[in-house]
């Protein structure tokens, strides 16, 4: 027993972390208090979410209507997670040629590796959980028993949607290990709950009416649907010892009884993905002699593809273009209404007026918010240098990053050009202006990515997260991006306020940017060799 435990410290070290933050520099205090001043906002956040929520259920007597919802979107959001996360903390684990040489049985493994997935989870539940239950308690006169059976909750609810979880990430696995790219599915439905998330917070207020409007079906039906949340909510306003105690030997046996089911399918899975793995690194370094330029960008889309979360934070602002683009022909009106608001100086009639000028301003907008590249020299990590030993000038090495970058932004902008360019009948010369843009702004962002990249390199990561999310670059072009941005739209502002002509704007701000471009460039090739071969793994 005691080697068990022990087994399951060692385990639970690695890859635990909700909020991890790294620093050369960070002492012991820096490491507890970083992630509690980030738990408390994200308490608070919730917090006054569910306080939102609550504040119509109290005027007609359903404050428990609250938990219902809240343990639903936890258990939704715990699931959702629970698939993209279950391919880090169960499938290609760093520890599992140690767990494996280890005299222990082999649903020991399963069991620690299941565990650990769940104590993630549980940590990852409570984040939205224990602010709705706090709410709760300060809105109704509660007993003790309701934080008994709260914490119970806490461990209890997240159990089937893990299960399920793990059955589906378990058998996705399995059958992505056969495919070449295994991380479509995931890209694609974190994509969709992200948008999902964006029109729920554009429509907040009227979601709220509603959900008060009709509190009482809409528990009566969740409660009836899902098991657990029914049965919480029957603990919470009528307590039965009888009711806790079948809950609880359920919740265990649902669990047993899945590290049986995985345990049959585990280690075939495992030793699939990782053979698929090690061929993959064997196959991408292969350059074609004769065309080296063209065989590093196969190599740098092939490398974006198979990073969900590099896909996610690079395409997403991307779709959202498109998506823009859409709406605006669709809605214009609305748009406009929600983005200039009451009391503006430069009324709706002229903003029609100026539409192109607004394309323009959204081309510059959705291009240096999020640069690709800023991320790319450190995604390299420990192969950065074999890249430095192969026979190819370290200049097209860069170049073909940049390339690659281009080469998935602007086919994006264009589809959204093409849209509002249909709709709204833009004449020649906009047409030109507007599609010169949506390629120099792009190269604008993107060699910023690449300078800003390769002056602060992260090499050292232990996942893309880190690289993507975390890094210095990354949060360097996203500040030098937004100065642009609000230096562009002050200037389209000014004009617009002086009746200056669209295409006046448009080339103004186009041949500013191409004279920025232009001295990038100039910048990257008399620095970024240098920069390049200065970096050392």
């Amino acid at each position: 027993m005691e080697k068990l435990i022990s087994l399951i410290k060692t385990c639970m070290t690695d890859n635990m972390a909700l909020f991890k933050v790294k620093s050369k520099k960070q002492t012991r205090f820096s490491k507890i208090a970083i992630p509690v001043v980030l738990t408390a906002i994200c308490f608070s956040s919730i917090g006054g979410y569910a306080n939102m929520l609550i504040t119509p259920l109290a005027k007609i007597h359903l404050e428990y209507v609250l938990l219902t919802l809240f343990a639903l979107i936890t258990s939704i959001m715990t699931f959702a997670e629970g698939i993209y996360k279950s391919s880090n903390l169960l499938f290609n684990c760093k520890d599992d040629n140690l767990l494996l040489s280890l005299p222990i049985e082999k649903s020991t493994v399963v069991f620690i590796r299941i565990l650990k997935f769940y104590v993630f989870e549980v940590l990852y539940n409570s984040l939205f959980f224990l602010p709705a239950m706090v709410i709760y308690a300060i809105y109704v006169k509660v007993s003790v028993t309701y934080y008994i059976v709260s914490i119970v909750a806490i461990f209890l609810l997240p159990v089937i949607p893990v299960v399920f979880s793990c059955l589906i990430g378990g058998i996705t696995s399995a059958i992505s290990s056969i495919f070449k790219f295994k991380n479509i599915v995931q890209i694609i439905s974190t994509s969709i709950v992200l948008l999902l998330v964006l029109a729920v917070s554009f429509n907040l207020e009227k979601i709220l009416m509603e959900i008060a409007k009709h509190a009482l079906d809409i528990n009566e039906i969740i409660c009836k649907i899902y098991y657990p949340i029914g049965v919480y909510i029957k603990l919470v306003t009528n307590f039965n010892i009888q009711d806790l105690m079948i809950f609880i030997i359920l919740n265990v046996l649902i669990f047993a009884a899945t590290i049986f089911i995985l345990s049959k399918i585990y280690f075939k899975v495992n030793s699939k993905m990782k053979i698929q793995i090690t061929s993959k690194k064997k196959k991408i370094y292969k350059i074609n002699a004769n065309n080296q330029m063209v065989s590093f960008i196969k190599k740098e889309i092939n490398r974006f593809i198979n990073s969900p979360v590099f896909v996610i934070n690079a395409a997403f602002g991307l779709v959202l273009f498109i998506i823009g683009c859409i709406v605006m022909c669709l809605k214009f009106d609305s748009i406009s209404e929600l983005v200039i608001g009451e009391g503006f100086i430069i009324e709706l009639q002229k903003i029609k007026s100026y539409i192109p000028v607004v394309l323009f301003g959204f081309i510059c907008f959705s291009s240096l918010t999020a640069s690709i590249t800023s991320s790319m020299i450190s995604l390299e990590g420990k192969a950065f240098n074999i890249l430095k030993t192969l026979p190819i000038k370290p200049f097209k090495i860069i170049l073909s990053k940049v390339i690659t970058a281009t080469l998935i932004v602007i086919p994006c902008i264009l589809i959204g050009d093409v849209i509002m360019f249909i709709k709204f009948k833009f004449d020649l010369l906009e047409i030109i202006l507007i599609i010169s843009s949506s390629i120099i702004l792009p190269l604008v962002s993107e060699t910023i990515g690449i300078i800003i990249n390769l002056k602060f390199p992260r090499m050292n990561a232990e996942n893309d997260t880190e690289v993507v999310k975390q890094s210095m670059s990354s949060n360097i072009c996203v500040f030098i991006g937004m100065i642009l941005i609000g230096i562009t739209f002050f200037g389209i502002y000014q004009c617009i306020k002086y009746n200056v002509a669209n295409y006046l704007i448009i080339l103004f701000g186009l041949i500013i940017y191409t004279v920025i471009y232009i001295g990038l460039l100039v910048y990257l090739k008399k620095v970024g060799v240098y920069e390049f071969n200065k970096i050392n793994v």
